[in-house]
């Protein structure tokens, strides 16, 4: 399986905000933030994230991507 593929399934069978994606927006969001919190350093420090800035830090990068891409 082809490693981004994975990162997005995972993201969304493991929210980093702990819910479901509302959007690919979203989904793409959650695959990244997956993806990093596998990286030494990084890891730890996601972890440490209070709750409502995990959903502020899903929404900005969410909101970066739908710009990009004009959603």
């Amino acid at each position: 399986m082809d490693v981004a593929k994975f990162n997005i399934e995972s993201g969304r069978e493991f929210p980093y905000n702990g819910r479901l994606p509302v959007d690919k927006a979203e989904e793409a969001a959650l695959g990244i933030l997956y993806d990093l919190s596998d990286r030494r350093g990084i890891k730890q420090e996601l972890r440490n994230v209070d709750p409502d800035v995990r959903e502020d830090i899903v929404c900005a990068l969410a909101d970066i991507i739908r710009e990009v891409y004009g959603d």
